[in-house]
């Protein structure tokens, strides 16, 4: 998944994720909660920040269970969440919780401060 958020290539959620309705727990807006929903927020995400650089900074797991927190840094170029690009660097962070069955996930819930995406950094 941080290649696909890395490079916009949404194919590779079709690999990665079960084909079922209630996937996303927490979609973003406009979206839906299948694997679809997941593609068009990466791609949302890729034309807002286009030179966007997703990294994880912690995981852990526990079964079937995989909790990371995650980074977000790119210049926003596009719209997002309504607002104007700003043509300036920002970040935002968030943690997400994943559950797999036989290799693929089926459930994604993610807990994040997309309101940060908005910030600019003073630099």
């Amino acid at each position: 998944m941080t290649e696909a958020f890395n490079t916009g290539e949404v194919d590779i959620v079709d690999e990665l994720v079960e084909a079922k309705q209630e996937l996303e727990k927490t979609p973003m807006p406009g979206t839906s909660r299948d694997r679809l929903g997941l593609k068009l927020k990466i791609e949302h995400l890729r034309t807002a920040f286009p030179d966007a650089k997703f990294s994880i900074e912690e995981m852990k797991s526990d079964g079937d269970m995989v909790t990371f927190r995650w980074k977000l840094e790119g210049t926003q170029r596009g719209r997002f969440l309504g607002r104007k690009p700003t043509n300036r660097p920002t970040s935002f962070s968030g943690q997400d919780v994943v559950t797999f069955k036989d290799g693929k996930m089926v459930e994604h819930r993610s807990v994040d401060n997309k309101g940060g995406m908005i910030r600019t950094r003073i630099e």
